[in-house]
């Protein structure tokens, strides 16, 4: 058994992507009225919004719990009720009002839980370390229940994805198949975009570090924790060996305390052009908050002050290992140069990009 926690705001939404009554069936609930899907968000969150003093931004915990393949025959309804009242128990998650619904749309067993955070006495139930504390009761109860560990990806059935999902193993799949065969980013990049994957990299803008990647094809972008939790930025990085191409690593030359390449002597080995530059290194997007992964898969807001920078591939060769050589055309008259930047320290200042305050 498995099971992934998010906390969300909206009740609305959860209830009736939960209890779609196309694909699920509702197994277990409450303190909510049952009339409809519309009922139960409003009885959580009138609740939710009773709370005294500040009110939460993500009131809502939405779990899911899946079952390995050879758990179906046991998985009867009270079985499944048993599991989630006692999931809920071990996380804290008691004394509120919540639904259980069980979903019949794919072939793996799996139910999703949509519960309070604020419980029927005006508290707040604590979040803290619940994703660390929902990785060890799932693996708790699998063992007390004797039920099977999943086998991630492995025995999904890819005929019968559809939309976002067959993309996202589309996705998976590809860099699985890529990874073993590649020594830098840049190798994994050039496989991947000959399958139709762009990769874009998500940096933090106050000191050059790459802090996330994303994957798209066919116009869905995934973040790479969200495809697979082992196709993480820093995951995969390990996996190359923090190489951006060849035995060229990671440079931070994006601020002035680094030294230029020339004095490091460098420059020679450090040189990478590819033969066909990739078409998402042509733009950068400057956002101007830490970003996590929406439901899309893109980037959303999450109220950090940081700023955030995507690149694709090509962008960060250039950044990273030879941002010396950039080229920046003249803006015509003044005597400028053409090839580059200009000869005094007046002309560098001028053309440098300022830091958006």
């Amino acid at each position: 058994m498995m099971g992934d926690l998010k906390k969300r705001a909206s009740f609305a939404k959860l209830v009736n992507y939960a209890n779609n009554p196309k694909k699920a069936k509702l197994i277990d609930s409450k303190d909510v009225r049952l009339d409809n899907n519309s009922t139960i968000a409003a009885s959580m969150q009138g609740q939710a919004d009773d709370k005294q003093g500040r009110k939460l931004k993500n009131p809502v915990y939405h779990i899911s719990l899946d079952f390995a393949h050879e758990d179906t025959p046991k998985l009867t309804d009270g079985l499944m009720v048993e599991i989630a009242r006692e999931y809920m128990r071990r996380m804290g998650i008691t004394n509120t009002q919540y639904i259980v619904c069980r979903h019949t749309d794919t072939e793996h067993q799996h139910m999703h839980i949509v519960a309070n955070r604020v419980d029927n006495d005006g508290n707040t139930i604590s979040d803290r370390n619940d994703a660390i504390r929902n990785v060890a009761v799932c693996k708790a109860l699998t063992r007390e229940y004797g039920l099977h560990f999943a086998k991630g990806k492995v025995n999904v059935k890819r005929d019968r994805l559809r939309g976002k999902d067959k993309v996202k193993y589309q996705i998976h799949d590809a860099i699985k198949a890529s990874l073993p065969r590649c020594g830098s980013w840049s190798e994994l990049c050039e496989r991947l975009v000959k399958q139709g994957i762009e990769t874009k990299f998500k940096l933090d803008r106050r000191n050059g570090k790459i802090i996330g990647v994303s994957f798209t094809k066919d116009g869905v972008s995934f973040n790479g924790s969200r495809i697979d939790r082992s196709m993480g930025f820093y995951k995969i990085d390990r996996l190359l060996g923090g190489r951006i191409t060849g035995n060229v690593e990671w440079r931070n030359n994006l601020h002035d305390n680094t030294r230029p390449m020339d004095e490091a002597g460098a420059n020679k080995a450090a040189i990478y052009t590819p033969n066909e530059p990739f078409e998402q290194a042509a733009n950068l997007t400057y956002t101007d908050n830490h970003a996590e992964p929406s439901g899309n898969g893109d980037f959303t807001e999450t109220g950090s002050n940081a700023n955030i920078v995507q690149a694709g591939i090509g962008v960060l060769i250039e950044l990273c290992v030879q941002p010396h050589q950039a080229k920046i055309s003249s803006g015509g008259g003044g005597g400028g140069s053409e090839s580059g930047w200009g000869e005094n320290d007046k002309e560098k200042d001028k053309l440098k990009p300022r830091r958006r305050r």
